[in-house]
């Protein structure tokens, strides 16, 4: 009777079932047949969503213990960083402010350059740039030491001790990366008005009382605040993809340097599809931003 039972019991021939990253369970059935490289990204996305929101519901839910594992590693960072960050702002900024200048000089409305070009490089570079950066310097670094880690099993180390590596290791980092990412708003924005300033008038000859006032008059609060929120959860995303592939890190010194190069790549991809809802969210909530005043 067994024999016969067992004779009838359906066979699964697709491919292996297999658990993608650290906190991947058994993919189902369904989700198995799918081709391979969609099935990859889908349980990529879904492991970093898991690591977010894990992280989200620890740092809210036992809002103490953590802080000053945060500003030591704000300190580090910022005190490691900063300088490389603040040159390539700036230079980045400028190759895009000159080259825009030249355009509207040409096009013999250089007046306009004020009140409509740089309030969109505030809207799209200037997060662009500041994002792109964290992720390349401060995300590059992140994963490289939480991948360093797992590579030397000693998060296995600290889970057979008792000691939670998401709450000890990965949310000080995400807390400390996506507050290092909101607060650049601010410096990132006043480059941008000096490089935006300095192009205006290398280029265009449009003198500096005039910049700003078309700046001042087209400028609103809601600009502000919607940078700095834009940034707040560029951080988040760069902190959920490089925690997430350092904790995924396996195969060595070479697995490692996969791990960090994926990390970099995909953060700067996930930046790119979140600007555009974003942008497209916020004007729609808010179509006068996009209004010549």
């Amino acid at each position: 009777m067994s024999q016969h039972l067992e004779a009838e019991a359906p066979v699964y021939d697709g491919p292996p079932i297999e658990p993608d990253g650290p906190y991947g369970s058994k993919l189902s059935l369904f989700v198995a047949n799918v081709p391979g490289p969609i099935r990859s990204v889908t349980a990529e996305a879904g492991g970093m969503t898991l690591l977010l929101g894990k992280v989200l519901w620890s740092a809210i839910r036992h809002p103490r213990g953590y802080w000053n594992d945060v500003l030591d590693e704000m300190h580090f960072t910022i005190k490691r960083s900063w300088l490389s960050i603040s040159i390539a702002l700036f230079g980045f900024l400028l190759a895009l402010s000159v080259p825009s200048m030249q355009f509207v000089n040409l096009a013999g409305v250089g007046e306009l350059y004020g009140p409509l070009l740089l309030v969109q490089s505030t809207r799209t570079f200037t997060v662009w740039v500041a994002t792109l950066l964290v992720a390349g310097v401060i995300g590059a670094a992140l994963t490289a030491e939480l991948g360093s880690r797992k590579v030397r099993e000693e998060l296995d180390a600290m889970e057979v001790m008792g000691i939670d590596p998401i709450r000890t290791l990965v949310l000080p980092r995400m807390v400390s990366i996506t507050l290092i990412t909101t607060l650049l708003a601010i410096p990132a924005e006043i480059i941008t008005v000096l490089s935006s300033q300095f192009g205006a008038w290398f280029v265009g000859g449009i003198p500096r009382v005039d910049f700003y006032s078309f700046l001042w008059s087209t400028m609103s609060t809601v600009e502000l605040v919607t940078l700095m929120f834009n940034c707040f959860l560029a951080g988040l995303l760069i902190g959920a993809v490089c925690c997430y592939k350092g904790l995924a890190a396996q195969g060595g010194a070479m697995g490692l340097g996969k791990a960090v190069n994926q990390a970099v790549v995909i953060a700067f991809l996930a930046l790119f599809i979140m600007q555009l809802g974003y942008n497209a969210v916020i004007l729609g909530f808010f179509p006068g931003l996009g209004a010549f005043k």
